[in-house]
């Protein structure tokens, strides 16, 4: 059970604004006393105490107003390694609004999606005496991604010179696209000045996708900040099609109005003027639109995109999207032709995020522990376990923090433990993440797979199937076709003789979907699968040799 929170109000003539604070009116959260001021006017501020997991998620929701925040997202940013059930979250949401005074029904500040979670939709200020702006997540520790933010800069300054840009930021699970689209909204922020900056979510859907789901997440949230008013004209005038879709923003009569118009109305309309809506408010003041997660894009989007970026006139537009390519071409989808399509017609621009080296891990280190003396061989120790991955290398620091394997006494982290005797788990959170993946393959895959990390790294097909219910050629056709999917495993650059033939060797993409997959079997499965390797491998494979 959660104990119930005491909340304590007091009274002050004036409250004085901290720097960093955050308003929203008439309410300003105090990040340096973690608190709640109410603007009363003549009598003055009114405190409101919180309690400390209280006052992190209204924090979090204020720090990403405008769009939407899962359940599991502020369970791990707010109860980051302590398992929680959900309801944690429902509490203190309530709790906040009761604080708030909002009305979940009619909301002002706080906004429930059915089974999605949160989003924080008041106008949101930087301090008591600054213009608004939009808030973007903080600068995070970033290294190796000097290109990926050149190029990003790049088409932010031919956006200012009215040459509308559309950018793909693409990469497997955890490279980073987030973190990068996070630093170029920031940064944009930063030094253009009035740029107005929005934010869309696709969300999976099992029953069905709500047409411009994404899109309308992101004029949502512009329409209801800073300078929104000016975009609600705008939509009024040439896009009522779009207007009608946000109740809040209209009178009962205009909105009575908008719904006769709307009547029979085509998807071709709603294209035009979006995309004519977004050209007018964009002319005078740049609009950065970031879209993310697009693999799971409903068609409807896929076409604005698509709209977007053909339409000749110019425009302080720019449009970034995400997506991961192998969810892409694991659904077939409609956006993977667009976006070959743009290409081809220098239309857009992708940037493939890579892995990180071990020399940046070693850099990512470095910032982490600031000015502490790093040991020999932690970087390449966690390089090893992550692949370069970052949100997997932020895993493994953490494991090895967590679980007291290194540490820092005056100045110098070292290890507690000798390297060489460390052997690092999967993280659960990063667990849960790979068996979803496992989930999506076929059973045949999978079963391919769990064989596959009996024999280790790297394994040819022929001496992990000799003795098992796979015959050689089922895996050698798996294998080949999830590394052409550059989808768990990939080739290495050597092959095995076998007989007068030569066998591919693979290895896995990350060392530790080979321990998901070696983990997830029972005891006696892997014992068994063990016994057979050792005896059928010797006489089945010649030493590894180059490929030509």
């Amino acid at each position: 059970m959660l104990a119930r929170r005491h909340t304590s109000v007091t009274k002050k003539v004036h409250v004085v604004v901290h720097p960093g604070s955050t308003v929203f009116p008439p309410f300003q959260l105090d990040t340096a006393n973690e608190c709640l001021w109410r603007d009363q006017g003549e009598a003055g501020d009114e405190r409101i105490r919180l309690t400390p997991k209280a006052f992190a998620v209204l924090e979090y929701l204020v720090a990403h107003a405008g769009r939407l925040v899962t359940e599991e997202e502020l369970l791990t940013a707010v109860w980051p390694k302590v398992y929680v059930q959900p309801e944690a979250v429902k509490t203190q949401i309530h709790e906040i609004r009761k604080l708030l005074g909002d009305d979940p029904k009619a909301p002002r500040y706080i906004e429930t999606l059915a089974r999605r979670g949160y989003r924080f939709i008041a106008t949101v200020l930087g301090n008591a005496t600054a213009t608004p702006v939009t808030t973007v997540n903080p600068a995070p520790k970033l290294v190796g991604r000097d290109l990926p933010l050149q190029e990003l800069n790049t088409g932010l300054a031919r956006t200012l010179g009215d040459r509308r840009q559309v950018v793909f930021v693409t990469g497997e699970t955890g490279i980073g696209k987030t973190t990068l689209a996070d630093e170029c909204m920031r940064r944009a922020a930063v030094d253009v000045p009035g740029i107005r900056i929005a934010r869309g979510q696709c969300v999976e859907g099992h029953g069905g996708h709500e047409a411009y789901y994404p899109v309308l997440e992101a004029i949502g949230a512009l329409c209801r900040g800073p300078g929104g008013a000016a975009l609600v004209r705008v939509l009024a005038a040439q896009a009522p099609t779009w207007l009608v879709q946000f109740p809040d923003l209209v009178t009962n009569d205009h909105r009575e109005k908008l719904r006769q118009e709307f009547l029979g109305t085509t998807r071709d309309r709603m294209l035009r003027e979006i995309v004519e809506a977004l050209e007018t408010y964009a002319a005078d003041t740049p609009l950065l639109l970031v879209l993310e997660d697009l693999h799971w894009a409903d068609t409807c989007t896929v076409d604005f995109i698509s709209t977007f970026a053909r339409r000749r006139g110019p425009g302080k537009l720019m449009l970034l999207g995400t997506f991961r390519p192998l969810d892409m071409a694991l659904a077939r989808h409609p956006l993977q032709m667009v976006k070959q399509d743009l290409l081809v017609h220098q239309l857009c621009r992708e940037i493939a995020l890579k892995p990180l080296t071990e020399a940046e891990i070693a850099e990512y280190l470095a910032l982490e522990m600031p000015g502490a003396v790093l040991p020999e061989g932690l970087a390449s120790l966690v390089y090893r376990h992550s692949e370069g991955n970052p949100l997997f290398m932020v895993a493994t620091l953490d494991h090895l923090q967590t679980h007291g394997l290194i540490g820092i006494e005056d100045g110098r982290c070292s290890f507690r433990v000798s390297p060489e005797r460390i052997h690092l788990e999967t993280p659960d959170s990063l667990r849960e993440l790979i068996e979803l993946q496992i989930e999506k393959l076929t059973a045949e895959e999978r079963d391919v797979l769990e064989i596959a990390s009996i024999s280790g790294l790297p394994f040819a097909a022929g001496e992990s199937a000799a003795g098992t219910s796979v015959d050689l050629e089922t895996f050698e056709r798996v294998c080949g076709e999830l590394a052409r999917r550059q989808h768990m495993v990939r080739r290495t650059e050597s092959a095995r003789i076998r007989g007068s033939t030569v066998a591919e060797v693979y290895e896995f993409a990350h060392a530790l979907y080979r321990e998901v997959f070696y983990r997830r079997q029972p005891p006696s499965r892997r014992a068994t699968l063990h016994g057979r390797a050792n005896t059928a491998a010797p006489a089945a494979l010649l030493p590894a040799v180059a490929c030509p």
